[in-house]
């Protein structure tokens, strides 16, 4: 296929280029150059793209296919009693939500490991349409769904078995229980665990307790031994490792450490990153996952009283964002059933950012509101994602032998950001998705 005459977007942080032509060759990107003066093959497919912008597709670094904000509240039970025997056509939905509105691919952090595998590999055999997925599974330490960990109040009115079959799914032999043993002991299951072929390692380095105790204090989950010993077997596979933080300290070990990922960096309870931690991001090029809202949003927390306006802190996103931090689109956001969505009331409408399909716009409107501009917002949501995950000689810019994952829009993003919604076609690995069929199964989307 070749794309023609296109205002290009590449991905980089270089400046629009307009009359570009992109030449896609088996699924990749083989020239890339002003229209014209490029060589177009013979019985090629032309797409004439005048008056239309092209960026990469988009990638989400931190996503919960099944929707772990969901498992917090009330409506767990329901959610998972739903869709208990149909987790990986829900995990597919999802990525085909995300794929709808020019997410190419997403990276699950926290899910429940069979499923989120399974449905994975279905999309990378072509078996389903999707955005193309990369999975940790469990957040090592973490309970699952119905455990102190998300919500526990479930096993008071569940049975217990539901419970433990529901909890079993996620914890994968690497939950709660990995605090008690001894270091050689989370050596092993964590070796086991990393045998399931999961494409990242991400660790609780704090608890995850909000539902519990509170969001006025946060723990450490590991001792720094058993913290090395983990990230050692991350290593031998050669995959990434995520750090889950609540805590300035959970972030300063996290930093310490060099875990490659820090999942939400920013959210430390309110409490200000020190300078010496930022330079230490710096110095050692580590990734930071940012979970921002809109201005209007914001604000819609503030009025409601939300205990979720503590994970949003605009300050330790300026820090960041003024040292030049490696910033990039993290949303935490998930398939959300739509009944869930009207029992938040008015913090569940325009704007949340944890409602996959729309949380990737939200995100670059709320990140630009706060002083980034727009191009580094595009370059956050694109290259910076791939980079984190050292996947940038693959995917995160359009550039000769990349995937051809495209994003078409009708109107300039560098006038607005918003104009990212203005999609005119999405491609993956050069095919274009038809955007009006997905989701191809609806189950958590369909309204009753």
């Amino acid at each position: 296929m070749v794309f023609e005459s296109a205002s290009l977007i590449d991905g980089t942080g270089g400046a629009p280029r307009s009359g570009m032509t992109v030449v896609v060759t088996d699924g990749r990107i083989s020239d890339v150059g002003e229209s014209g003066f490029v060589a177009i093959p013979d019985n090629a497919t032309r797409v004439d793209l005048t008056g239309k912008w092209i960026l990469p597709g988009l990638l989400n670094g931190n996503v919960h296919l099944t929707d772990s904000m969901t498992m917090m509240g009330p409506g767990a039970i329901e959610y998972l009693a739903r869709h208990e025997h149909h987790l990986e056509d829900v995990i597919i939905e999802a990525a085909q939500v995300a794929l709808k509105q020019g997410v190419t691919t997403v990276f699950d952090t926290h899910n429940a490991v069979g499923p989120v595998l399974a449905a994975r590999d279905r999309i990378a055999a072509g078996h389903d349409v999707g955005a193309r997925i990369f999975a940790a599974g469990n957040i090592i330490g973490f309970g699952g769904p119905f455990s102190a960990d998300f919500f526990a109040a479930a096993s008071q009115t569940a049975s217990p078995t539901f419970v433990k079959r529901i909890n079993d799914q996620w914890e994968a032999g690497v939950g709660h229980q990995l605090t008690l043993l001894p270091v050689r002991e989370i050596r092993a299951r964590v070796r086991d665990y990393l045998d399931r072929g999961v494409d990242m390692l991400k660790i609780g380095v704090s608890d995850h307790l909000p539902m519990t105790v509170g969001l006025d204090r946060s723990y450490l989950t590991f001792s720094e031994h058993a913290l090395r010993v983990m990230i050692e077997e991350a290593r031998e596979r050669e995959i990434p490792v995520l750090s889950h933080t609540l805590s300035v300290q959970a972030l300063q070990l996290s930093v310490d450490l060099a875990v490659d990922v820090l999942i939400h960096a920013t959210v430390t309870m309110r409490q200000p990153i020190d300078h010496a931690t930022i330079d230490a991001i710096l110095a050692k090029d580590l990734a930071c996952g940012v979970q921002t809202v809109t201005d209007k949003y914001r604000s819609m927390l503030d009025a409601t009283q939300s205990p979720l306006a503590v994970l949003v802190d605009a300050a330790n996103e300026h820090l960041l964002m003024q040292a030049g931090a490696n910033i990039f689109l993290s949303t935490d956001a998930g398939c959300t059933p739509s009944d869930v969505l009207d029992d938040l009331g008015v913090v569940g409408t325009d704007e949340r950012p944890w409602t996959l399909g729309s949380d990737h716009f939200d995100w670059v409107r709320g990140i630009t509101e706060k002083g980034m501009a727009p191009m580094t917002a595009i370059v956050s949501a694109t290259a910076n994602v791939a980079r984190a995950y050292n996947m940038f000689d693959e995917l995160g810019s359009i550039e000769p032998g990349k995937v051809a994952d495209l994003l078409v829009l009708n109107a300039d993003p560098l006038d607005s950001i918003d104009n990212l919604r203005d999609i005119h076609s999405v491609y993956k690995a050069g095919a274009e998705v038809d955007r009006g069929s997905l989701p191809t199964r609806p189950l958590v989307t369909a309204r009753s």
